[in-house]
């Protein structure tokens, strides 16, 4: 596993089965190198439209003062996980290489924040990003869904089970 700074987050890569021993090198670690490259040749995903009136929707609309400046600055995939009181976020590409940032009460954290808040050992964020990456992986086969938000297209994930499991992993150490 790597850990990496990309715009202000602490983000990780994790090799997938049959990639163990692969570098990658750290121009491509994330951030502005890393949307531009899944943009230059990548498609991106083809998803559904999120439905304006669904409770993911209104819970976003809730939070769109924290969200629209996160968004604006972030230059890579972003899949939302939408609550009521949180939302979470996934940046780049999970469960391999990914940051993770929540909103909550008009603040943002990430694991850089937590990190400094905690004093968390890199042996620490590296295990806290094992278990994130292993609760992505569970629930990939998810519905996800496209919105907009702050102009840029995001993926949104309305499944309460995932909300679930990824606050467990993050709110014991918070």
């Amino acid at each position: 596993m790597v850990l990496c700074t990309v715009a202000g987050l602490l983000c990780f890569w994790t090799p997938h089965s049959g990639e163990a021993g692969k570098v990658l090198p750290t121009s491509l670690s994330g951030g502005a190198v890393m949307g531009f490259f899944s943009k230059l040749f990548g498609k991106g995903e083809e998803l559904p439209q999120l439905d304006a009136s669904s409770p993911a929707k209104k819970m976003l609309e809730k939070h769109k003062g924290e969200l629209e400046p996160f968004v604006t600055k972030m230059h890579d995939r972003l899949e939302f996980l939408p609550t009521d009181g949180v939302v979470y976020c996934f940046i780049g590409k999970p469960p391999a290489m990914f940051g993770m940032a929540w909103f909550s009460e008009g603040v943002e954290h990430n694991m850089k924040t937590m990190a400094a808040a905690k004093g968390l050992s890199p042996k620490k964020l590296q295990h806290l990003s094992m278990k994130l990456g292993e609760v992505y992986q569970k629930f990939m086969a998810d519905p996800k869904y496209m919105t907009e938000i702050a102009g840029k297209q995001v993926i949104v994930t309305p499944a309460e089970a995932f909300v679930k499991e990824v606050a467990d992993v993050l709110h014991p150490v918070e």
